[in-house]
């Protein structure tokens, strides 16, 4: 646990730059025009330099600078498909608010590991309580008193407040996280929300995606000043877990496994 203080890999789901099969083509094609426009300045360069000095041109010298039908014609249908492609696609914006709320996740549970450290001497306290309820030992009832008072074990509402309301944000980012992966990895809903956006000539630059997760219902959509609804409803009841399912995951996690309850107050007990 306190190795995972400042980290949650978030892989699987980053955005990454990649290059796009109509970008190629068009660099392609343009470089074909290119290069025929400078041998054809080339060729207009030397009989500036050479007709009025008696120096003649062999037949067909400008011709490396002709740009043919073939090449105009795949030219202008590489500007085409660039000007109608969709290079910011609905997975492309589904994942990257994915993304947004791990990162909001992670800084939650930096402050539940904070919250959970201030008040981790309650793992001790009853660790202690347990081996003298066993031996009923005087010696082990003393210890408990005296780790009490060399600790700061009192809890208080301050303490309580800040770790309940970090697992609260840690629910709330990760359900919505968990929605927008899964609705991106949905080929059904990403074909819901491209049809949508071509209908309403929208761009996923200007949408707004949210989540219920009391009715498992996602909502991409873009505003408008009639406030007519403009935008794609989906269930997401199918991908849900159960809490005890949740409960297994984490109980075979490194975070658990590396934590106090698993290591001891004081992590002594693992390497």
């Amino acid at each position: 646990m306190k190795k995972l203080l400042a980290t949650i890999l978030l892989s699987l789901s980053s955005l990454e730059a990649r290059s796009n099969q109509v970008i190629d083509d068009l660099l392609a094609k343009s470089d074909i025009i290119v290069s025929n426009i400078d041998y054809g300045i080339q060729a207009v360069g030397g009989f500036i330099v050479y007709a009025p000095n008696g120096g003649i041109a062999p037949d067909g010298t400008v011709q490396a600078g002709y740009i043919s039908m073939d090449n105009m014609t795949a030219y202008n249908e590489a500007l085409a498909a660039v000007a109608n492609a969709n290079f910011y696609s609905a997975q492309d914006y589904l994942y990257e608010q994915g993304n947004n709320a791990l990162d909001n996740m992670s800084g939650s549970v930096d402050d539940f590991v904070s919250a959970t450290l201030a008040i981790v001497t309650a793992i001790e306290v009853n660790r202690m309580a347990e081996v003298a309820n066993e031996s009923g030992s005087v010696a082990d009832q003393e210890a408990i008193q005296a780790f009490i008072g060399g600790n700061d074990v009192d809890l208080t509402q301050e303490k309580i407040s800040a770790y309940n309301q970090s697992l609260t944000d840690i629910e709330s980012y990760g359900q919505d996280a968990a929605a927008y992966f899964a609705a991106g990895s949905n080929e059904d809903f990403l074909a819901e929300f491209e049809n949508a956006a071509d209908a309403y000539g929208e761009s996923f630059l200007n949408a707004t995606v949210a989540f219920d997760s009391a009715s498992a219902i996602l909502t991409l959509q873009w505003m408008n000043t009639t406030r007519e609804f403009r935008g794609v409803e989906v269930d997401l009841s199918a991908y849900y877990k159960t809490a005890d399912e949740y409960f297994a995951a984490g109980l075979a996690s490194d975070f658990y496994t590396t934590g106090p309850t698993a290591c001891g107050y004081d992590f002594s007990q693992c390497e």
